[in-house]
């Protein structure tokens, strides 16, 4: 069993739980309405990801505290933070999310493996201003209706792929933005070309996220010159010694 299916197996338990423990019909927003995450006027948006651990790498930060990090995102210039709530493999968590949104005027995805309407609207009751769907754990019918579900809610969606196949398949599901990971979730290798190279693919009303893989301003700059104008930005930013000074840095390489 490969990492992905391993991953959305436990959630599904947990979900059927939750389900069950807290209604759908129960769950209510806790923070003001949700906040656009994505531009769409051609400048740079810059999403930094609060991330205490990964399957690949293991525990990236030992002292986490997402409320801090994110604020240390914010001074150095991030546009908006993708929180990391899966809490089996990546130890992450609702409250996370709760306290970064409390913290920091920031729009906040939620990043998470999410594959059922209770989700969606528990995203929304948490303070999420959008989330990610991932198309290689749902298909297409499933994708259009998480997404229109989200929408109705006032978020924004992500709509993650990893290869032109899966990108193919969804390209008239109405998500805001288009994400290329350059990590393959089922087995966490990594090829930054392979996002590059499809970036002339995604529809021009779509907005285009690089994702995963970056490791330097120098390889942020490359997808920048590939046509990349929005960047998820994980474990670089946030196993850096100066976070502040890190985002501050990456961003002035992109435009440089």
């Amino acid at each position: 069993m490969d990492i992905l299916t391993r991953i959305v197996q436990k959630r599904r338990e947990t979900i059927h739980r939750l389900k069950k423990e807290r209604p759908a019909e129960n769950l209510r927003r806790i923070v003001p309405p949700p906040l656009p995450l994505f531009k769409t006027n051609g400048k740079v948006t810059v999403i930094a990801e609060c991330k205490k651990a990964s399957p690949s790498a293991g525990l990236l930060v030992p002292e986490y505290r997402p409320e801090r990090i994110a604020d240390e995102y914010a001074r150095g210039g991030a546009d908006a933070l993708s929180v990391l709530t899966e809490p089996d493999f990546f130890l992450g968590a609702d409250e996370h999310l709760i306290s970064v949104k409390k913290s920091v005027g920031l729009p906040v995805l939620r990043k998470d493996f999410i594959f059922d309407e209770y989700q969606v609207r528990q995203s929304w009751a948490i303070g999420a201003d959008a989330i990610l769907l991932i198309a290689a754990i749902l298909d297409t019918e499933d994708l259009d209706t998480l997404c229109r579900s989200a929408q109705d809610l006032g978020l924004q969606v992500l709509l993650e792929v990893h290869n032109a196949e899966e990108l193919q398949r969804i390209i008239n599901v109405p998500a805001d933005a288009i994400g290329i990971n350059a990590r393959n979730l089922r087995d966490f290798s990594v090829n930054l070309q392979n996002v590059k190279k499809m970036f002339d693919k995604i529809p021009d009303n779509k907005i285009a996220v690089a994702e995963s893989g970056i490791k330097s301003g120098s390889s942020g700059k490359q997808l920048y010159d590939s046509g990349f104008r929005a960047f998820l930005v994980g474990e670089y930013f946030v196993t850096a010694r100066n976070r502040i000074q890190t985002v501050r840095s990456f961003k002035e390489a992109l435009c440089a």
